[in-house]
C-alpha cells in the first residue's frame, strides 16, 4: 500500500517538476502564426517581420499562414479554438474589437476567447483629401462641411473597417454631417478621391504614402493621439479643432485560452524586444507603422477599450448591424 502511494507521489512529483521545465524548454518545433489577412499587403509582410524576429529570438522557424476572410473572424476562431500550448498563434489586429457588434451571429469576444501576448504595432489613419477639394486643412474642411451639410462624401474601404468607423466617429466628434461612402477597399477609394468622386478619405499612412509623396493628395491630419514620426508636419485631428478625437489600428500577437502563463511572458518579452530593434522600427516605419512595447497587461486593457468604444458607435450610429 505505502508502496504503491509511493509511486502515485513520485509520478506526481515529476507530472508537477515537468510544467515549469515544459515552458522553459518551449519551444521544441515550429510554430504556426496565422494572419488574418491575405498575402502580399503590407499587414502581411509586418507579419513576417514578426514571424522572423521571434524565429531568431525562438530558436524555432516561426511559420506566417494566412488565413483570411470573415472580418479576421476565420482567423480568430482558429486560434482561439487551437491547443493552448503555444505552437499556434494569432497575429491579431484591431478589427476584432469591431466585427462582433456588426454581426449579431459572431459569438467571439475578444476580451473571452484569446489571450492578449503584446502589442506589435501601433498606428494612425490619415485624413487625405484631393488637390482640387475647397479646403487645405482640417478647421477648413470642417468650416466647409458645417457650411454645406450632405453635400461632402468620405470614402471608406469596406463595412465595419477602422477606416469607416473612424470616419463615423469624426463624422459624431465634429459634429458634422459627411456622407460614408464605401468603396471596395483603399486603392478603389482613393482613385475615386483623385477623380473628385469623393472629397475626403480615412487611409493608412502605408496605403496613402506615395500619392502624399507624388502631390496627388493633400494630408490634412492623422487620428493618433501625438504627431505620426513618418509624418511629423501633419497635425492630428484633436489639435486641429476636434479636442479628444483619438483612434488608431492595431496589430498584436495573441494565443488560444489557457495558454501557460510562463509561455506567455517569454513570447511578450521576444516581441517588447522586437519592438524595441532599430531595424525593426525602420522595417516597419517603411510601411507606415510604429511599433508598441504594450505587453499582457496593457494590451488586455486596449482591447476592452476599443470593445467598448466601438460597440458605443456601433449602437449609437446604428452601423450595419444584421
Amino acid at each position: 500500500m505505502f508502496k504503491w502511494l509511493g509511486g502515485v507521489a513520485a509520478l506526481l512529483a515529476a507530472f508537477l517538476a515537468g510544467v515549469p521545465a515544459s515552458a522553459q524548454s518551449y519551444p521544441q518545433r515550429p510554430v504556426r502564426l496565422i494572419v488574418p489577412f491575405p498575402p502580399g499587403g503590407s499587414t502581411d509582410v509586418s507579419a513576417r517581420i514578426l514571424a522572423q524576429e521571434l524565429s531568431t529570438r525562438l530558436g524555432q522557424p516561426v511559420v506566417s499562414e494566412n488565413r483570411p476572410g470573415a472580418g479576421t473572424m476565420i482567423a480568430n476562431d482558429l486560434v482561439a479554438r487551437a491547443t493552448p500550448d503555444g505552437y499556434t498563434l494569432l497575429f491579431a489586429s484591431s478589427s476584432m474589437a469591431i466585427t462582433p457588434h456588426l454581426n449579431r451571429s459572431v459569438t467571439f469576444d475578444p476580451r473571452r476567447d484569446l489571450v492578449p501576448i503584446s502589442l506589435f504595432i501601433e498606428a494612425p489613419l490619415i485624413v487625405v483629401a484631393g488637390q482640387g477639394a475647397p479646403f487645405r486643412t482640417l478647421p477648413e474642411l470642417i468650416t466647409h462641411a458645417r457650411a454645406n451639410p450632405g453635400r461632402l462624401n468620405v470614402a471608406y474601404p469596406g463595412m465595419g473597417t477602422t477606416n469607416h468607423l473612424a470616419a463615423a466617429l469624426f463624422n459624431r466628434s465634429a459634429k458634422l454631417d459627411i456622407v460614408l461612402a464605401p468603396y471596395a477597399g483603399n486603392a478603389a477609394g482613393l482613385t475615386a478621391l483623385m477623380r473628385n468622386d469623393v472629397q475626403l478619405a480615412f487611409d493608412s499612412v502605408a496605403s496613402a504614402s506615395s500619392l502624399l509623396q507624388d502631390n496627388s493628395l493633400r494630408a490634412l491630419a492623422v487620428t493618433g493621439e501625438q504627431r505620426s514620426p513618418s509624418l511629423p508636419d501633419v497635425p492630428t485631428v484633436a489639435e486641429s479643432g476636434v479636442p479628444g478625437f483619438e483612434t488608431t489600428f492595431w496589430f498584436g500577437l495573441m494565443a488560444p485560452p489557457r495558454t501557460p502563463t510562463a509561455i506567455v511572458e517569454r513570447l511578450a518579452t521576444e516581441v517588447q524586444a522586437a519592438t524595441r530593434d532599430p531595424e525593426v522600427i525602420a522595417r516597419l516605419r517603411t510601411l507606415g507603422f510604429e511599433t508598441s512595447a504594450r505587453g499582457p497587461q496593457p494590451f488586455v486593457a486596449r482591447i476592452a477599450a476599443d470593445y467598448e468604444k466601438w460597440g458605443t458607435l456601433v449602437r449609437d450610429a446604428q452601423i450595419g448591424v444584421n
